[in-house]
């Protein structure tokens, strides 16, 4: 009977796991989803960049995020992915428009073929033409954190920022679901009432196939940085010296501060946020050097990761 009762509970637990799927786009230069579960976004309108950001809420942290401009933006082909948003999902994103001027699109179900959907209107949240919020916790040129849930039982849309509720319906009439084209976008406005939206940026989206409830997205947001960065990726920020800096002919940098016994990744950005340098090394430990008279003059980024760890740096190359 013991050994019934432990092959029923893995069989449950087996169907909880396959039921509850999640996808991962962290924007690290792709927009490919990080597990390679899920397809890939593609891009809405013109192409963006990828550019290296600081997120102020999260301790000051730098992250390549995809930058985009106004009327642009990206999709995610449910149907293709086996109409993984169904009546029960959450939206989770962390993104910043530069402007916030009248509506600015944030999400939209019917591939641009109607102007409902979800806004942000002067700092308001709005999900037109149903409702608007009370004042959010948003602003030009910061960062958001910002998560729909819909709950297929009774229809339930919820929309957060910062982890509080700030617009609940019913959605009887399905707006915020995905339409027979099966594509969801973020960032680019519909076809019918043009120019509401804005620049800006994305560094993370996640899409579940079922809605997390209050307390799981309350404490999200208080591991924010685990959430945009990765679960189990909070790294501890490490010394980086590098000289000469200036450097003409090449870089030494100084990696004795890191694991000797785990691979170290380099990157180096340059002034654009554009990636000339990605090398993956053996261990820590040592002095790695860079040639650099391959490298136009001016500023540069250099990040440094390993297990756990961290370091950046910014470069002068003459």
């Amino acid at each position: 009977m013991k050994k019934i009762t432990i092959l029923v509970f893995i069989t449950i637990l087996t169907f909880q796991v396959q039921s509850q799927q999640i996808y991962y786009y962290n924007f690290e230069n792709s927009l490919n989803e990080l597990n390679g579960a899920g397809p890939a976004l593609t891009v809405l309108g013109d192409q963006g960049q990828y550019v290296v950001e600081t997120l102020n809420e999260i301790s000051g942290a730098t992250k390549t995020v995809y930058r985009f401009v106004k009327n642009s933006g990206l999709q995610f082909p449910d149907q293709a992915a086996g109409n993984f948003l169904g009546n029960d999902y959450t939206i989770e994103l962390y993104f910043v428009f530069d402007d916030l001027t009248s509506w600015k699109r944030v999400v939209d179900w019917k591939n641009r073929k109607t102007d409902w959907g979800a806004y942000v209107y002067y700092g308001k949240l709005n999900f037109y033409s149903i409702l608007y919020s009370e004042e959010a916790p948003v602003l030009p040129g910061e960062y958001t954190y910002y998560v729909i849930t819909r709950t297929g039982a009774d229809n339930q849309v919820l929309i957060y920022t910062d982890a509080e509720v700030k617009i609940s319906f019913t959605d009887s009439n399905g707006d915020a679901l995905i339409d027979s084209e099966g594509v969801l976008n973020f960032f680019h406005d519909d076809l019918i009432v043009p120019n509401e939206a804005a620049s800006g940026a994305v560094a993370m989206i996640k899409l579940y196939d079922y809605p997390l409830p209050q307390e799981k997205i309350t404490q999200n947001w208080n591991a924010l940085g685990s959430q945009v960065f990765g679960i189990n990726s909070i790294k501890t920020e490490l010394p980086v010296s590098v000289y000469p800096n200036p450097a003409i002919s090449s870089l030494n940098i100084d990696l004795t501060s890191f694991s000797k016994t785990r691979p170290v990744r380099l990157r180096l950005y340059n002034s654009n946020g554009l990636l000339v340098f990605n090398k993956q090394i053996a261990q820590g430990g040592g002095i790695e050097q860079l040639p650099v008279t391959v490298y136009p003059t001016g500023i540069y980024m250099l990040q440094i990761d390993g297990d756990g760890e961290k370091g950046h740096s910014r470069i002068v190359i003459r």
